[in-house]
């Protein structure tokens, strides 16, 4: 390979080379990044993740006290006083740990409490935990579908979603695309044991929410069964952070909403939640589940206290949408591009990979920690600087972001002026 800025997708299908020789190649790219003090990837942080974070530059500058926008805990629940208390507390009456599976001793009361709460706050019967948001997504699917039965799946849903589906059809169509939608719908009625339509609530790049009422309409209109990934709308979207789902009026028309406890929720792990019957076969068919060691007691205990703060402290949710809504303000009047983001995640359209890259370097030197996504996450020549908005930011944070960025643009020209040039 003799290009420069090299991307991920070389190593996609490398075939005339080992893996020695493959990891070598890629190796170039990871030197390359550093040639340009830009590999944002091995950056180590020493504080909690939040709005404030010091990170350890790993090109020599010592320790840098940013203003982060890396992360999707969107309310601060990591550090919550009575989060963090709950945990403690959970520790010392259950340990560090369950050491076993849900199904062969590690479900807890503690696991039941939690599991009731994320069912109530979705409205439907019952749900499940799993030991994170990526677990949960396979675990959900793959016991449902098989060759029998085809999924019909939005471009943009996440990674986990596609990986469930390696044992089933699947079709996609664009993004939100509803008529599209429809003709795949009544293409393959009959032809197909179960129809699944599997769409986001949030979507993790684009910011942007699903069509979710015209989808959820169409889909049912032909029988379709209705799955809503929610790991970015819980805590931001709809009464008391309740989703996406709620945002829309349409929990009842869902038939499986899934999620994460890592992001709104500022923990670990993942669930799903749907009708009892339905999710009590898929705990006793869900892989993930049952060959997987249950949360530990602290998570389950410090999730299940987030949701209670979802209802008894209703302004920290107000405060995220007021930062929301005036960094989108800001970001239009600066000139830079944000797509049709209507959440806290905002991408900052730059084009090339290597631009995105340089930029977040330029930004961490004046101690603003911010990721770019680029491929795969997004598609090639479509990076981004990926903007986590949250309830602990100030506006001076904020205004102090848009005035670091329109000073690096009008030094270096490679961001609302190169955009133009795409």
């Amino acid at each position: 390979m003799d290009k420069k800025y090299l991307n991920a997708r070389d190593f996609i299908g490398m075939t005339d080379k080992n893996i020695y020789e493959t990891a070598d190649e890629f190796q170039r790219m990871l030197d390359e990044m550093d040639g340009h003090n830009a590999n944002p990837f091995d950056i180590v942080c020493t504080t909690p993740m939040g709005a404030k974070m010091n990170v350890i530059d790993p090109y020599g500058k010592g320790v840098f006290r940013t203003t982060s926008y890396v992360t999707s805990n969107y309310l601060g629940m990591n550090t919550h006083p009575k989060v963090k208390e709950a945990a403690i507390e959970a520790i010392e009456k259950y340990g560090a740990g369950t050491s076993t599976t849900p199904v062969i001793g590690g479900f807890l009361d503690i696991h039941g409490i939690l599991e009731e709460k994320i069912a109530k706050m979705h409205g439907q019967e019952s749900a499940l935990t799993f030991s994170s948001g990526y677990s949960a997504n396979i675990g959900v699917l793959t016991p449902l579908l098989n060759q029998e039965d085809i999924a019909i799946v939005d471009m943009y849903v996440h990674a986990s979603m596609y990986d469930g589906l390696h044992v089933t059809n699947k079709k996609i169509f664009g993004h939100n695309d509803v008529e599209y939608l429809e003709k795949l719908l009544i293409q393959y009625q009959g032809k197909y044991r179960n129809i699944f339509v599997i769409v986001d609530g949030v979507y993790s790049q684009e910011g942007d929410l699903a069509n979710l009422v015209e989808i959820c309409d169409v889909s049912k209109k032909y029988g379709a069964y209705m799955v809503v990934d929610d790991a970015h709308g819980v805590g931001v979207m709809g009464k008391n952070g309740s989703g996406t789902c709620n945002h829309f009026g349409i929990e009842e028309k869902v038939d499986l909403i899934t999620g994460t406890l890592s992001k709104g929720i500022g923990t670990i792990g993942g669930y799903i939640a749907g009708n009892k019957r339905l999710v009590n076969y898929i705990r006793h068919f869900s892989r993930p589940s049952i060959f997987s060691a249950s949360i530990p007691p602290s998570v389950a205990a410090a999730a299940a206290k987030v949701i209670d703060i979802f209802s008894d402290e209703p302004e920290i949710i107000q405060k995220l949408w007021e930062n929301t809504n005036y960094a989108h303000k800001k970001l239009l009047e600066a000139g830079f591009e944000i797509g049709k983001t209507k959440s806290p995640i905002t991408p900052i359209k730059i084009g090339k990979e290597i631009t995105a890259k340089l930029i977040a370097r330029a930004l961490l030197e004046k101690g603003i920690y911010i990721m770019p996504a680029t491929y795969p996450a997004v598609k090639l020549n479509d990076a981004r600087l990926r903007m986590n908005i949250s309830a602990q930011h100030t506006k001076e944070d904020i205004d102090y972001f848009c005035k670091a960025l329109s000073d690096i643009d009008n030094k270096l020209n490679f961001t609302k002026k190169s955009i133009l040039k795409r």
